[in-house]
């Protein structure tokens, strides 16, 4: 295992508030979709709805914008996490799957490491909007969300941190492409897609259990990027609520709690049922595997 990973995943989803998932053990075999008669476990990755026997027990998570991925037509439906997003967040997720994909306009942005890409801190900067970042007193880092100062230290002086009073966000939609990376380059030389703003995401340690030969362990699966854009987003436009602590594994430093802000809409964990499932998943291979012995996690860093 490489060296800062350990810790983390010993515990990848503490603090995070995520419903207990115990009922979906109580399924036994395989059920029609309710669209298509299709044989599924838990929800039909085609048609993004669950199963009938799980109709109003599964959480619903909404949205502060709208999301859309783009799947590479190789991509295997069934082994995607993107399905996850648009069965949780059924309201705000689009599926598309490459070329078969709407035009955008400026109002929308792509999650991709182009040369030009800017953090979600500068997006904010970008629209003259000053984030929550940005008005950090002396000592933190805006681009890691890291924090010179001890946890013992009082947090007085990052209450009622404010932002501008604006509740506008930057942007009204976000897209993520879903495939290997080498499938997202191809996807990438389309002008409807690499004409779009890019932007990137801090550096998180991924959970995902499948392995891409090459790839870093930075390399998030799907569900884990959304989950990890929107936490951004938020903590920039509305800042973290103090009794939160589900950051930890979030980010590659683990010092980010004291980034509070007093308001009914900070960061309480809103968006973290998204990975019901990708936890429940995580949870059944590590049932069967030992988690050492996984390819997937014996990546590099970096």
């Amino acid at each position: 295992m490489p060296n800062g990973t350990d810790e983390i995943d010993k515990t990848p989803f503490e603090g995070m508030l995520i419903n207990d998932d115990a009922f979906l053990n109580q399924l036994e075999g395989r059920y029609p979709c309710p669209k298509c008669s299709k044989s599924r476990k838990y929800f039909c990755y085609t048609c993004y709805v669950p199963v009938s026997e799980l109709d109003g027990k599964l959480p619903f998570v909404k949205l502060p914008l709208k999301i859309d991925i783009i799947k590479h037509r190789n991509e295997i439906d069934g082994k995607s996490t993107a399905a996850h997003a648009a069965v949780l967040a059924h309201e705000d997720v689009s599926v598309y799957t490459y070329p078969n994909i709407p035009d955008y306009d400026h109002d929308t942005v792509l999650i991709y490491p182009s040369f030009e890409a800017l953090t979600i801190n500068q997006l904010f900067d970008e629209h003259s909007k000053r984030g929550i970042l940005n008005m950090l007193p002396k000592g933190h880092n805006k681009t890691t969300l890291m924090t010179a100062k001890s946890r013992d230290d009082s947090i007085e002086d990052y209450i009622d941190v404010k932002h501008n009073g604006n509740s506008i966000l930057p942007v009204k939609k976000a897209v993520f492409i879903d495939s290997t990376w080498n499938q997202s380059k191809g996807i990438y030389k389309d002008t409807r897609i690499n004409s779009l703003r890019c932007v990137v995401l801090q550096q998180r340690i991924s959970q995902f259990w499948r392995h891409h030969k090459g790839s870093p362990r930075w390399y998030l699966s799907t569900i884990e990027a959304v989950h990890q854009f929107l936490i951004e987003i938020h903590l920039n436009m509305w800042g973290l609520n103090s009794e939160y602590d589900g950051l930890k594994n979030c980010f590659s430093d683990r010092k980010v709690n004291n980034l509070v802000l007093n308001n009914s809409n900070s960061y309480d964990g809103q968006y973290d049922n998204l990975l019901f499932f990708f936890r429940h998943m995580y949870k059944l291979i590590h049932t069967y595997y030992d988690h050492q012995t996984l390819y997937a996690y014996k990546r590099r860093l970096l």
